[in-house]
């Protein structure tokens, strides 16, 4: 039989409602009998019911998550984008959620927050906000704690935590790389820069660039990148008089839009073309030749946001300032960016 909260009491010599006020953080208890209560709770091995601790928090253990660039608000299409990246990100939240005993709400891009008001969420997650999202424009995020992955853009209202990486030295990070393979005109194709993930990687790109007096030369596409959008991209920068000799993409299925035009015109990667994305993903390694990758941690960056999110509904507001988590990168070079490789006469 499972251990219940009488037994707790009775191990830490206190009486059952102290064993109530500890475990929901509630009341003035003194740190001594804290520690005793949670001592004995882990000896016994007791897990409160998820209903108790809902009766008597008053809240619903429950926090929404919305991919915000995953649809246009008017198509019909699913709630996460054919990504790696997105599904490792909900894969992360979800895992550290269901670790504290939350349950995670996927929200469409379009969401009706009267209706999502009816689930009374303690709390939501954002990937990848511009700041014009239904959470900020209803002040939604100033009665509940909300939490994003990337910083929003265009709002006014304060976020209390930011997931994100550093991609404007990610992106400088990537640009190195390519000219130690001795690439020297990378241009870089990109979707809608008003999220902060394109913004960030276009500004490290612009101002290698100008580190080094050259041009940089960006192509924006319209947000879903689809196939004919990235051979339009392609084919501008190739038509122009010095034609960039490397593609530096902002998302996976960007890079594999320009290897599938870079094939269909039979230009060599990475001989003619290097290629390489921000984002990297088990697509890119499944391509002839392999296409370097940036390795974000996504399943980080959603975990961390959840537990982010929960610990500001537990414990209350950060303050005034908005506190910034970064999740480390890692560059994870294979053939396409490969123009030679050198064999020592000791590797023969």
């Amino acid at each position: 039989m499972s251990p219940t909260i009488r037994d707790v009491a009775a191990a830490a010599g206190v009486s059952i409602t102290t064993v109530s006020h500890v475990l929901s953080g509630q009341g003035r208890i003194s740190e001594d009998t804290r520690r005793r209560v949670a001592q004995a709770a882990a000896d016994l091995g007791y897990q409160a019911s998820v209903h108790a601790q809902q009766l008597v928090t008053r809240r619903s253990r429950t926090l929404a998550i919305q991919i915000a660039n995953s649809v246009d608000a008017s198509s019909a299409c699913a709630l996460v984008p054919n990504s790696d990246y997105f599904l490792e990100v909900l894969n992360g939240a979800a895992e550290a959620a269901s670790k504290r005993s939350y349950a995670l709400l996927l929200t469409p891009a379009d969401a009706d927050l009267d209706r999502l008001n009816a689930f009374a969420v303690d709390g939501a997650i954002l990937v990848d906000p511009r700041g014009d999202e239904p959470f900020f424009a209803t002040g939604w995020c100033r009665d509940r704690p909300l939490v994003t992955t990337g910083r929003p853009m265009a709002t006014q209202c304060q976020v209390p935590v930011i997931v994100d990486n550093d991609l404007v030295a990610a992106a400088r990070l990537m640009l190195d790389h390519l000219a130690e393979r001795g690439y020297e005109r990378p241009a870089m194709i990109t979707t809608d820069t008003s999220r902060s993930y394109a913004a960030d990687l276009v500004a490290g790109y612009r101002g290698w660039m100008d580190d080094r007096g050259r041009e940089p030369v960006v192509v924006e596409i319209d947000e879903p990148p689809t196939g004919e959008g990235t051979a339009e991209a392609l084919g501008r920068l190739l038509d122009r008089t010095r034609c960039p000799d490397a593609v530096f993409t902002t998302s996976e299925n960007l890079a594999l839009g320009v290897l599938h035009e870079a094939r269909r015109r039979q230009l060599a990667v990475p001989a003619s073309l290097g290629l390489c994305s921000a984002v990297d993903s088990g697509s890119l390694r499944l391509t002839s030749p392999q296409v370097t990758g940036m390795f974000v941690h996504p399943r980080e960056v959603g975990g961390r946001a959840a537990t982010a999110l929960m610990d500001l509904i537990e414990g209350g507001s950060t303050g005034t300032e908005t506190r910034r988590i970064e999740v480390p990168v890692r560059l994870n070079a294979r053939e396409s960016t490969h123009r030679w490789v050198v064999v020592s006469d000791s590797g023969r």
